[in-house]
């Protein structure tokens, strides 16, 4: 017998082709087929394709903060460096996923639309909160803005993802040691400009 046709079960089926067969597979006529009903069934819960990708986009998100709130523990240094590497290896373990979460421009502005932000704002949010932490104990400069350097560390992990999954003639071992290098390297220079700062040194 099959299942009453929702949103949900819509997105979980646009969801398993994606991974199974690539963002290029996913289509209205594909998901109802997968499903055994005709596409314009789908439409009384979906508008488009687009709107589909959202979906499964917005779900995409909310595990990538699960994550996040699973590093939640640890000083603020540690805290970031685990975030910021757990970004990276999400996008590697799910890359045509990730593909999905940024074909549409990502909401990374504070502000709120309806009850809570956009949920890509979520995510540059949870850096936010991690990098005010460490200001607060020392670790990082307040200047500049706090979320200025939750941007810069979200856009260093969201481009060593993206270089990874661009497929770049890097041997085995850059890749694997890529990740680090990128979130270490930028943490290390965080950390050493709350350190000259401290000492009145102008870095």
């Amino acid at each position: 017998m099959r299942q009453p046709l929702s949103r949900e079960a819509i997105a979980a089926a646009a969801r398993e082709i994606l991974v199974n067969e690539g963002l290029h597979s996913v289509s209205l006529r594909r998901v109802a087929a997968s499903l055994g009903v005709t596409a314009p069934a789908l439409y009384a819960h979906v508008v488009d394709k687009r709107d589909l990708l959202q979906g499964i986009a917005e779900k995409e998100f909310e595990s990538l903060l699960e994550r996040f709130r699973a590093v939640a523990d640890g000083d603020a240094v540690d805290r970031l460096r685990r975030q910021a590497r757990s970004y990276i290896e999400y996008a590697c373990e799910n890359p045509d996923l990730f593909r999905a979460m940024f074909l549409f421009r990502p909401e990374l502005t504070s502000e709120e639309r309806g009850d809570s932000p956009p949920l890509a704002t979520r995510v540059l949010q949870a850096f936010t909160e991690t990098v005010r932490a460490g200001v607060e104990a020392g670790s990082f400069s307040p200047d500049p803005d706090p979320r200025l350097l939750a941007l810069t560390v979200w856009t260093a992990a969201h481009g060593a993802a993206t270089a990874l999954l661009s497929g770049p003639s890097l041997d085995v071992e850059l890749q694997a040691r890529l990740p680090d290098c990128a979130v270490d390297t930028l943490i290390a220079g965080l950390t050493h400009q709350a350190k000259s700062n401290s000492h009145g040194v102008v870095s």
